[in-house]
């Protein structure tokens, strides 16, 4: 079987990068979530959802808050009039009238704008690294609910081939009844199993109601019918079988490079360690230059006045400090969550592979063994029946087994499909890029 293109180069890629630290297999993206419908879908998702708008929205807000971290205070103008007389407001009589203009700006310690930058800087990296995991998280949310609209409908249609298997055991043992070969109870049982199956169609086409509300909130309420396969097929249980497990040595070496969580975890530790370092300086004092000039009445000379001041830190034993040790404190919390999160998401990887290698047997065990036997039971069941070797009852639990292996099989398909999404998002592979 020839690999698409994508499939080599996810395999070229990843064999490039790890093959001189450790020669396990490499990761090849699973054919189960190569389905026709459902890449249009998620990007049409990613497109108009409004939760990842507003990432982007946030990402564009803390960009912009880089350059003026480090800007310095505004200039401050102050004009006013001094020693006027208050009874006759003659500027000129007296000496000490002034009408001064004062221009002042303040300096911040040196390193303390430069400090101000870096945090806005990971304030930015922060936000993207969020906007980042929100959409992994949102992707792997819309396969979730693609999948969940595909198995209701598959069952639907599984639905309409059991009512097919019901209307034909009522038509056997009408004419059974008619010859007198067989008991009313037989007809009567038949026809409350069709009943029940319309029920049971009735709670399936709201199962795919409700589906189909979820995948449209997941694009902004946009509405059109989204293409789902039928999961039941030749072609969905091809992808499986094609399908190879990967390592979890290999995908938890590709989770620490590439995890949206980490990255976020990561990201909150530097930018923690920023905000440390610009809270240790925040103590230093500051400088403010000022420059005044007055004007008098009388013909009297002007005066000029320079101004130079700097801040004191007296409370520093109050403010800067316990602040300062707030941000460490924070740091490390910061650090600790890194490393839980690390501990945890190891262990998902691991769980998510064993999860993936049973459903993958449980498939193709359903596919290949019990589905067929349930087939040919209900058959054969129908048959012997017919000729009297075989009571009613048998025939109806040959059917709902076939039934019921049918609606397993949908939901062990949909479930397999869902968990390569899973573990997708946990290592961070864009796969629907």
């Amino acid at each position: 079987m020839q690999l698409p293109v994508h499939r080599l180069w996810l395999a070229g890629w990843a064999t490039l990068t790890i093959c001189s630290v450790h020669p396990s297999p490499t990761f090849a993206q699973s054919a189960a979530l190569e389905i026709p419908g459902l890449r249009g879908y998620i990007e049409q998702v990613l497109r108009e959802n409004a939760g990842l708008r507003a990432s982007d929205a946030r990402l564009g807000a803390a960009g912009q808050q880089i350059a003026p971290a480090g800007a310095l205070p505004d200039p401050t103008v102050t004009v006013g009039a001094m020693s006027v007389p208050v009874t006759s407001f003659d500027v000129d009589r007296e000496a000490m009238t002034q009408f001064p203009i004062l221009f002042q700006q303040r300096f911040p310690f040196p390193g303390k704008r430069g400090a101000a930058t870096r945090v806005a800087r990971a304030d930015s990296a922060l936000a993207s690294a969020d906007r980042r995991l929100f959409e992994v998280r949102l992707a792997q949310t819309a396969v979730h609910a693609y999948f969940t609209l595909a198995s209701a409908r598959t069952a639907l249609d599984i639905w309409r081939g059991r009512v097919a298997l019901a209307d034909q055991a009522i038509a056997i043992a009408q004419v059974r009844y008619a010859t007198g070969v067989a008991p009313q109870t037989d007809i009567l049982r038949a026809r409350l199993r069709r009943a029940e199956l319309v029920e049971q169609r009735m709670r399936l086409e709201a199962a795919v109601i409700g589906s189909e509300s979820r995948l449209d909130a997941l694009r902004a309420g946009q509405q059109g019918r989204v293409s789902t396969p039928q999961l039941i097929s030749p072609a969905t249980l091809s992808r499986v079988r094609g399908d190879s497990m990967p390592s979890s040595a290999f995908l938890r070496q590709t989770l620490i490079r590439r995890s949206p969580g980490l990255r976020t975890a990561q990201a909150k530790i530097d930018r923690a360690q920023r905000a440390v370092d610009a809270f240790s300086i925040a103590g230093r004092p500051d400088f403010t230059v000022g420059l005044q000039g007055a004007a008098r009445g009388g013909g009297r000379e002007p005066f000029v006045t320079a101004l130079v001041g700097i801040s004191l830190p007296l409370y520093a034993g109050r403010k800067q400090r316990p602040v300062t040790e707030a941000a460490r404190l924070t740091a490390n919390a910061a650090q600790e969550e890194y490393h839980d999160l690390l501990t945890r998401l190891n262990t998902e990887v691991d769980v998510t592979v064993v999860d993936l290698t049973s459903l993958r047997d449980r498939v193709l065990l359903t596919a290949d063994e019990i589905l067929p036997l349930a087939e040919a039971a209900s058959a054969s069941a129908l048959q012997r029946y017919k000729v009297g070797a075989l009571e009613f009852s048998t025939v109806l639990t040959a059917q709902d087994d076939l039934f019921g292996a049918q609606l397993r099989l949908a939901q062990l398909l949909a479930d397999y499909s869902t968990t390569w999404a899973d573990l997708t998002a946990l290592i961070g592979r864009e796969w629907y890029r």
